[in-house]
């Protein structure tokens, strides 16, 4: 049983539900309370139900993704995961490909519901959108040249910007928002270059041009040596643009705070070698994005609380 659980990435799933938990109770509530008091009236937004259904939508389509993108990937992993991908051993590809369908349908079904009920209506197109692209990514994109990395990078800004579309009374603060989706795109983006370069084995087994494939690995290393300095820099803009003059917290401790991750990043992308380095490089990758998105935490105490 356990095993049936594995296979739906449940430390991502988490990730995922954390994440848009601190958006919505460290973000968006607190700027509505802090509206109620300037004005006395608190903003249309959804209820307690609808968000966590919401998130619930978020994560079965997720789910439904890490699933049928197994399917996919069963003579892939083969060579970069051996004896971990139960796909086609202790569950039938036709069984998994129609658990990873009815993922895809409930959660898409609960998007529109949500959507409708909270008065924004286009935005429920977004999580049919996420679950399409996802099916996408695992049965194409994925091995053609950076669109599957693009399109997973996408997806996972949407995710955090996603309880934030379905609010129509915050778009005119949706900035503050926005910097975390461009941080979780390219941080993603990222580690989705580093893990091809651990799994350029079986993707070459499997005709796939990922960038390593295409460009080498050293070639591959200056590409995200580049990513990591553009997010570094993007992130240093709108702390400067948000907190160098403020007097709460001092600007330079800020740029500290998010330096340190990256450059130990870099450093590990640099110095790897081996399929194992470049893994360590991929965990760490994800270890940066949850701790930005963890800075949501201190976002709120420092100026919302």
């Amino acid at each position: 049983m356990l095993y049936k659980l594995l296979i739906l990435r449940p430390v991502n799933l988490v990730i995922i539900a954390l994440t848009q938990f601190l958006v919505r109770y460290c973000i968006i509530m607190p700027a509505y309370i802090t509206e109620f008091n300037n004005t006395g009236v608190f903003p249309p937004h959804l209820s307690k139900t609808e968000f966590f259904l919401l998130l619930f939508a978020t994560m079965i389509i997720a789910a439904g993704g890490y699933l049928i993108n197994d399917v996919f990937d069963v003579h892939i992993d083969e060579v970069n995961k051996p004896g971990k991908n139960i796909i086609g051993k202790k569950i039938s590809v036709q069984s998994a490909s129609l658990t990873a369908y009815v993922l895809f349908t409930i959660g898409s079904i609960m998007g529109i519901s949500i959507a409708v009920s909270a008065h924004a209506t286009a935005m429920g197109f977004l999580l049919p959108f996420s679950a399409v692209s996802l099916y996408m990514y695992s049965s194409y994109y994925k091995r053609r040249l950076l669109t599957g990395n693009l399109v997973v990078a996408f997806l996972s800004a949407l995710s955090v910007l996603i309880v934030a579309l379905f609010e129509p009374h915050f778009y005119p603060n949706i900035q503050f928002i926005l910097i975390y989706g461009i941080f979780a795109f390219i941080i993603s983006l990222i580690r989705e270059i580093i893990k091809d370069a651990e799994d350029i084995a079986g993707d070459e087994r499997s005709q796939c041009k990922t960038f390593p494939i295409m460009y080498g690995i050293q070639k591959t290393k200056t590409f995200l040596g580049i990513l990591i300095t553009l997010n570094l820099a993007i992130i240093g803009y709108f702390l400067y643009l948000y907190f160098y003059t403020n007097t709460v917290i001092n600007f330079w401790y800020l740029v500290g705070i998010f330096a340190i991750p990256f450059i130990g990043l870099g450093y590990l992308v640099s110095a790897a070698e081996t399929k194992k380095d470049f893994h360590y490089a991929s965990v760490f990758a994800k270890f940066v994005m949850l701790y930005g998105i963890l800075t949501m935490v201190p976002f709120y105490w420092y100026f919302l609380k």
